[in-house]
Order: structure tokens, then C-alpha cells, then sequence
């Protein structure tokens, strides 16, 4: 016999979790005793349960998928934004609740971090609303709700809530006769050949069929299928933005980062120009071109995790992956020639220059500086229309969350990264607003071991508001840290190299020594002019500012239908 923490965490073993972050409490600790004991998972504290769900997150779009352990109540409520956003995202979080016993619940008794009311299912609801399947273990359903909540979350892509009273950890139950295989999605073959007939149709006359991809296809691993249709079927492909590190950036076949009106013009022309568009597991949000984006429906095929799409028909239980093999078949080699985006002229920084550094001048910098394989993790706001403007070096991996927008996440993304891939090199680029948020958790890097390169764009507050509305209101101003010395606060006798840069010459001599793998944690404070902004930024703060007050924008999308296309609400 095992007991039944130790039948989670196997069966979490199996599907590849291989480390759980979070924060001990009352209620949760006999289960954190079982995974200190545990082969071959390890426990990962972290500062507050926010930066452990943020930390999960970074970890599983890396290594597949999460898991996090926070107690009743508080702990678990502390982790719903970060939950929020894997739900918005798609990205396989297992949010462990240690829950109070089974007998203080029945009771309804009173007792801490509850309302005093004894409704114990109250933060189950709220849970309810961020995962996709929930349940509370008992030792009579553990082998059976633990396999089946893992695996509705790894089909969807999507966090999961089990509450594992603290009595309930230790008590018995028979172990699993064969390990917890990842599960297959089920394909529908009537609506396959139904949709496989529709996309012939579409395809049969088109002359420039081009790809767009998303976040989806990261998730569901679809980089052979995708290669497949832009070698064999010499198609151009475009990402959105929370599909970059999808395709190598330097293929011919890659023409931008498509962000509707927003694009630059050859990835625009390719897409929008296509007269068949494969959108493969994309999602369109306002960030995301939504009401900028000038498609036709009726030319356009969609992949997403529920169903796959032409037009406006909507085709249940046919995978991504089963709908990509069935369109290699049937897709027409392109003849027609596109354009590439063409990389800003890459100046070099000058050592000896004394000039202020400049937005302008620092991201091309940035995009010098990184290498093959490494894995950036840009904060939503200045960071994230930054790393827009450049191509990235093949087999880049990016850490980024604009659906969900939260602030603070890129940090703990960061060390969540670290933990799953040591073996890579972890670029965080994050703004002073964002990393008074979240900042504890580079003490845990460095506890960690771990050695990122840290660029603390300081502005003197949150430009990416700034941008909205309000340039010089005071409530867009934060206090002025000294953002380079907080690792000696965190670890006092950590080595690590601080820089605070000013200058192109101060920022060029930085980066000079930044060409490989660092020895030790790295952070420099980059300091800019608080009304200087990244290429795209001042077009994108007056379009949010016209939906989010005049209503001008979102009253009449040009093609697209509100929820984006069919099926994507359900993806």
C-alpha cells in the first residue's frame, strides 16, 4: 500500500513533474513531508504563493507541465491571479490545496482561514472559475479523481485544483498497476473527413496560402507538422506574439510577428494578402490585433484544442495535430513569392560613448546580445514591445504573457525557467514597475544556484501606462530602488555582478562581457528617460486608450467577429 499523497505525487511523476513550487502551511504540511521524501521529485519554496504560481507557469511551458502546493484559504487565494493567467494562456499548472480534515468540514466547524461560516467549498468555487477540472481526494476516489483531473488538464492545456485534506495525505490506498500514460486527444473520424473536404475546397484555387501560429502550437509540440507544410509545401509563416520561439526566425519562411494593423509590412502583406490563412492555435485579443486585423473568415482555417474551423464552420474533435497531417496532404505548394521582415540595422553600441541610452538604441543592443537556446523571458509593458522589433536567434525559447497582462510575472517566470532547463542560458528583461512586484523572488534564484541576466529597465515608473493615458500623472510614478543592489539584500554573500548603466558606452561595456553562459547571477539597471518609447508602443497606447474611453476602435472591428474566430473561446 502507498498513501495517497504519495499516489499524486507519482502520478505527477509520470507525466514529468519533477519539481513543485509553493509555500508551507497547517493544513499542507503532512503532504510536504511526502515530497521531501519522494524520489525524484523536489520541493521548491517559494516567496508568496503569487510568485509560485508564476513560477509554475515559466516552468511548465518548458517542461510541459507544473505543479504548485499552497494551504486553504489565504495561500490558495494568493495563487488565483497567477492560475488566471495559465487559464488564459493554456499552460498546465496542478494546483495542490491543502485542505483542513474531513471531519472539521463536515462539522462546518469554525476555524481558520475560512469565513468563520463553515462553508468549506466557498474557495472551491472561486477555483472552479481558473482550471478546467477540479476535485477534493478522499482515500476511496483518490485512484480514480487523480488520473482523471491530470488528465483533463494535460488535454486542454489548462491548470487543474485538487484539495488534499491533511488527513486524507497519509491515509492508504493500493498503488497504480502501470504508470499515468499522457493522454491522446480523441479524434472525431466522421468530422475529420468533413473538415478535410471543407479545407480541400478552400485550398483547391489559393495561389498565396500562407500560416499563422500561436500559443497552442508551442503547447501541443507542432513544430514537425508546421515544418512540414513550410518546406515541403513552401508556405510563408508568421507568429503572433505569444507564438514567438515557435518557428526559427531566421528561416526564409518567417515573415514577422503578425499583430493586425500593428504589423510590419511584410508580415501584414503575407497574411492578410493570403487567400487561405491556416491559423494554428491562435488566439486574437485586442493586444493581439482583434480589431485591427483586416482577414476575411470565410478564407481562413483554424486549429484550436476543442475544434478545427473553416469559415464559419465549426468541426468538434478534430485535433490540431490530426488536422495539420490530414492539410499536408491536400495543401498546394505555394509558387508565389512574399517578402521577409527585414531586421533593423544593427549599429553597434560605441564603448565610448556618453549619450543617454535611448529605447531606440537599446533593443537592438538586447537582440546582439542573446544566443541560440537562450531563453527570454520579457515583463508585459516596455519589455514586451522592445523584443517585437528584432528577430531571435534560432531555438529561443520566450516567456511571455500578454492575454492575462499581468505585471509582476515575469520574475518568478524567470527562476520557474531556470528550474526546468539549468542547463540554459535565462535572459529576464522586466521594468522597475513591474519588479517592485515580484521582486523576492530572485533571493530564490539565488538560493537556487542559478545564474540569469537580469535587465532592470528603470524609467521611474509604469511607461506602459504612461503610453495610455496620463504621461505625466503622478500616479504612473514609483520610488526610485536601487535596483541593483536587491541581490546583496537577498543573499548577502551570493557573488553576483551589478551594473547600473546610463550611458550607450557604460551599456556597450556591460554587454561586451555578457557573450556566454554568466558564472553568477548578473542584474544591471538599465536607467531611461521616462518618456521614451520602444517603436510600436506610442500607436498601441492611443488605440487602448480609444477602447478603453472613447470606444472607437472596438465598436466596429473590421472582420473578425468579437470573440475572435469560431471556436477560439472554447480553445
Amino acid at each position: 500500500m502507498i498513501t495517497v499523497g504519495e499516489l499524486l505525487l507519482s502520478r505527477l511523476h509520470d507525466l514529468g513533474v519533477r519539481h513543485i513550487f509553493g509555500l508551507p502551511g497547517d493544513y499542507n504540511m503532512e503532504f510536504l513531508d511526502q515530497i521531501e521524501a519522494f524520489p525524484g521529485i523536489e520541493w521548491v519554496g517559494s516567496c508568496n504563493e503569487l510568485n509560485a504560481s508564476y513560477s509554475a507557469d515559466g516552468y511548465a511551458r518548458l517542461a510541459g507541465i507544473a505543479a504548485i502546493v499552497t494551504t486553504f484559504g489565504p495561500g490558495e487565494l494568493s495563487a488565483v491571479c497567477g492560475l488566471a493567467g495559465a487559464m488564459a494562456e493554456s499552460v498546465p499548472i496542478v494546483s495542490i490545496v491543502g485542505g483542513p480534515p474531513v471531519r472539521i468540514m463536515e462539522q462546518h466547524a469554525a476555524m481558520h482561514h475560512s469565513l468563520g461560516d463553515g462553508d468549506y467549498d466557498r474557495w472551491v468555487r472561486i477555483g472552479r472559475e481558473v482550471t478546467v477540472a477540479q476535485t477534493s481526494l478522499t482515500a476511496d476516489n483518490a485512484g480514480s479523481e487523480i488520473d482523471r483531473v491530470l488528465r483533463e488538464g494535460w488535454l486542454a492545456r489548462r491548470p487543474v485544483y485538487i484539495r488534499l485534506p491533511g488527513d486524507v495525505a497519509r491515509q492508504p490506498v493500493a498503488p497504480p498497476a502501470s504508470p499515468l500514460t499522457p493522454p491522446e486527444p480523441t479524434v472525431d473520424p466522421e468530422q475529420l473527413d468533413a473538415f478535410v473536404g471543407a479545407a480541400r475546397q478552400l485550398l483547391a484555387d489559393a495561389a498565396r496560402p500562407a500560416l499563422l501560429v500561436g500559443n497552442l502550437a508551442i503547447r501541443y509540440d507542432l513544430r514537425e507538422l508546421v515544418g512540414s507544410l513550410l518546406i515541403d509545401r513552401n508556405w510563408p509563416v508568421a507568429t503572433q506574439s505569444m507564438g514567438r520561439g515557435f518557428v526559427d526566425e531566421s528561416s526564409p519562411h518567417y515573415v514577422g510577428v503578425y499583430n493586425g494593423g500593428d504589423s510590419l509590412e511584410p508580415a501584414r502583406t503575407a497574411i492578410e494578402g493570403a487567400d487561405a490563412l491556416v491559423c494554428v492555435g491562435t488566439k486574437f485579443f485586442d493586444w493581439d490585433g482583434l480589431f485591427t486585423a483586416d482577414l476575411d473568415l470565410s478564407r481562413i482555417i483554424g486549429l484550436n484544442t476543442a475544434a478545427s474551423t473553416v469559415g464559419q464552420a465549426v468541426f468538434p474533435s478534430v485535433t490540431p495535430a490530426a488536422a495539420l497531417r490530414a492539410l499536408y496532404e491536400v495543401a498546394p505548394v505555394r509558387e508565389a513569392d512574399w517578402e521577409v521582415t527585414i531586421e533593423p540595422h544593427r549599429n553597434p553600441l560605441d564603448p565610448t560613448s556618453t549619450e543617454p541610452l535611448r529605447q531606440a538604441r537599446l533593443w537592438s543592443a538586447v537582440a546582439a546580445m542573446l544566443r541560440p537556446g537562450d531563453v527570454l523571458v520579457p515583463e508585459t509593458g516596455t519589455p514586451s514591445f522592445g523584443v517585437a522589433n528584432f528577430h531571435l536567434p534560432p531555438d529561443t525559447d520566450v516567456l511571455l504573457a500578454p492575454l492575462w497582462g499581468a505585471i509582476g510575472y515575469a520574475t518568478p517566470a524567470a527562476f520557474g525557467a531556470g528550474m526546468a532547463r539549468p542547463d540554459r542560458r535565462v535572459v529576464l528583461i522586466t521594468g522597475d514597475g513591474s519588479l517592485q512586484l515580484t521582486a523576492q523572488e530572485i533571493s530564490r534564484m539565488l538560493a537556487t544556484g542559478q545564474r540569469p541576466i537580469i535587465l532592470v529597465l528603470n524609467n521611474g515608473g509604469y511607461t506602459v501606462e504612461r503610453a495610455v493615458d496620463g504621461p505625466h500623472q503622478p500616479y504612473n510614478d514609483i520610488d526610485n530602488w536601487r535596483y541593483a543592489e536587491l541581490p546583496s539584500v537577498f543573499a548577502r554573500n551570493a557573488p553576483v555582478n551589478s551594473h547600473v548603466v546610463a550611458t550607450e558606452g557604460e551599456l556597450a561595456r556591460v554587454f561586451a562581457g555578457l557573450s556566454g553562459a554568466p558564472d553568477r547571477l548578473t542584474i544591471v539597471e538599465v536607467q531611461l528617460d521616462p518618456t521614451d518609447l520602444p517603436a510600436g508602443m506610442p500607436r498601441w497606447g492611443r488605440e487602448t486608450s480609444a477602447q478603453d474611453y472613447q470606444v472607437r476602435l472596438s465598436m466596429n472591428p473590421p472582420r473578425l467577429p468579437w470573440g475572435g474566430l469560431p471556436g477560439q473561446t472554447a480553445s
